[in-house]
């Protein structure tokens, strides 16, 4: 049974609500129809890759966070050593404290904040493949994900990840 709700029947794959399986699906975006089981296998390949690269952002992310809490514990040390040797009065005047606004431009802070746009739009993304509910693209995201974490989670300092969108 046929559910093409845009009206076009041109381009020949049902979309079925369904878990199923064959070659002709609609992967993300109308634009992207693999009809071909060449193209379906290049497309469950590359599904695959992005699941484990998206495992390997997350461990990514992480080294990036602990290096900003490095550095941030570096420089708050260093200003309290500075302050520390200033009068009362200086101290109670100019109390030399970081603002947040130096923080938030910190060069780590937005390499963090586009990495977690990168991650949010991937998790995203691999959501709305497992919705095609194609057995073969589901098992390219969870197998991926499984392999991702093979190779990146045994690094990874914490073993629950609070900031985690799909799991």
């Amino acid at each position: 049974m046929e559910h093409n709700h845009g009206g076009d029947s041109d381009e020949g794959c049902p979309m079925i609500m369904t878990f199923h399986v064959g070659n002709c699906e609609a992967i993300l975006f109308k634009q992207f129809t693999v009809k071909t089981v060449e193209q379906f296998v290049a497309a469950v390949l590359v599904i695959f890759l992005i699941s484990i690269g998206y495992e390997g952002l997350k461990f990514w992310r992480e080294k990036l966070f602990n290096d900003y809490v490095a550095e941030t514990a570096t420089v708050c040390s260093s200003i309290k050593a500075s302050t520390s040797e200033l009068t009362s009065e200086q101290n109670k005047r100019n109390p030399n404290k970081t603002s947040i606004r130096q923080f938030i431009t910190h060069k780590l802070h937005l390499a963090q904040t586009l990495l977690h746009f990168v991650q949010v739009t991937l998790s995203y993304c691999l959501m709305l493949i497992i919705m095609t509910f194609n057995v073969w693209l589901v098992l390219a995201v969870i197998l991926g994900a499984a392999v991702g974490y093979f190779f990146f989670g045994w690094i990874r300092q914490r073993s629950i990840d609070v900031a985690e969108h799909c799991h």
